[in-house]
């Protein structure tokens, strides 16, 4: 096997997701090697992939039904093993020495892998939140349906759990990208995983020279969905006194909450400035501008928001929970703040006023992302163990 693994790499997220960027970072760094596709996505619209694939990187597309009604859904999602057995099937007819599975949408953790023959690994990012956390108050859907989910009481949401659960205890081997979260996984689905950690593109991140001045602003990013915590960061500089009170600008790809982030910061007196869908570039050039980097998401599964703030020699200002305890080293790397307004909206002042801290910071952060935290570390640790499950 050696340099020849041949990896099919498997997933059902949107184009601007996390698993397609991982599967681009990791066929891009491994050019020696044949990597196939399979994927239930249609072709992105220009501009949507955050991160290219290769053109000599097949792409097989097995998209699958998007029912207009709820019973129509939930009739899909009843077929959906079936859906899996017929795509594991053409998949195993590929010849691949191991599957790599990444996650799906409909059901966290994807249909083929209880019935592939290929040896798999997957890659789980985090359990299906939705049913095993309790959701932030901000922006959470009301009405009969989302009371029932919340309780754990919907049929679709019950279904689409219990799929998830019994594909990912299918998996030969379960590989995730956090302490933080192998210790969710094991605690939701009985499942242990490996750690292997994401990596960021330094080069991509890299600040220009001369370096571009900084604005008195802050920056938050991710998808515009309760879990990414805009709306505390709104609430954090809200505490701030309204004379030394920073501008935000917040950049989520995609989402629904880009009205109510909107409507929170007019009535708690916070200049918001409100982008989506950015190009790579431009996100690039936000970061740049930007005095401090405010990660204030909730129970993030990893921190990957955190590193590429890093990268970008931005200073990073983070709730200590989650992911981001083992991303940023707090005192030297950035700042890890508890999930108080106050506290937070002080921490993030505190760096854009004081020169001394944010330079030691950008300094101390931009070394350790060069240092730890590559993305040709994260491949070797998924080679790694592709072959130990394509050798069992």
């Amino acid at each position: 096997m050696g340099e020849d693994l041949d990896v099919a790499l498997v997933h059902h997220l949107p184009a601007a997701g996390g698993a397609p960027r991982v599967i681009a970072e990791y066929v891009a760094r491994r050019p020696g090697f044949r990597s196939t596709v399979y994927t239930r996505m249609p072709e992105p619209e220009p501009g949507e992939a955050l991160v290219a694939l290769p053109d000599r990187v097949p792409v097989h597309r097995f998209t699958l039904p998007a029912p207009a009604t709820a019973l129509g859904r939930y009739r899909a999602l009843r077929a959906l093993p079936e859906r899996g057995r017929e795509l594991a099937e053409i998949i195993d007819a590929g010849g691949h020495a191991a599957a790599f599975v990444h996650a799906s949408l409909l059901v966290q953790n994807h249909e083929v892998l209880p019935y592939l023959r290929t040896p798999a690994l997957c890659y789980a990012p985090e359990p299906l939140r939705a049913l095993h956390e309790q959701a932030p108050a901000f922006g959470r859907a009301e009405g009969p349906r989302a009371r029932l989910v919340r309780a754990g009481l919907d049929p679709y949401e019950r279904l689409r759990d219990r799929l998830g659960r019994e594909h990912l205890q299918a998996a030969r081997r379960v590989v995730t990208h956090s302490r933080f979260t192998a210790a969710a996984l094991e605690r939701v689905y009985g499942v242990r995983a490996d750690v292997v950690a994401l990596g960021v593109d330094s080069a991509s991140f890299a600040e220009p020279s001369p370096a571009p001045e900084r604005e008195r602003s802050v920056l938050s990013v991710g998808a515009l969905h309760p879990l990414k915590g805009h709306q505390f960061v709104i609430e954090a500089l809200a505490t701030v006194d309204p004379a030394q009170r920073p501008e935000l600008t917040v950049v989520g790809e995609r989402g629904t909450l880009a009205d109510p982030l909107r409507e929170l910061a007019a009535r708690r007196g916070v200049t918001l400035r409100l982008e989506q869908a950015l190009p790579h570039a431009e996100l690039v050039q936000a970061y740049h501008r930007s005095g401090v980097l405010a990660c204030g998401q909730v129970r993030e599964p990893f921190g990957l928001i955190a590193l590429e703030g890093m990268a970008a020699s931005t200073p990073v200002v983070a709730v200590d929970e989650g992911g981001f305890r083992e991303t940023v080293d707090p005192g030297r790397t950035g700042l890890l703040v508890a999930r108080d307004a106050h506290a937070f909206g002080a921490a993030l002042v505190g760096v854009l006023d004081d020169p001394v801290l944010a330079g030691r910071l950008r300094a101390e952060a931009l070394r350790d992302v060069r240092e730890r935290w590559t993305w040709e570390r994260t491949v070797a640790g998924y080679d790694a163990l592709l072959r130990e499950v394509a050798g069992r």
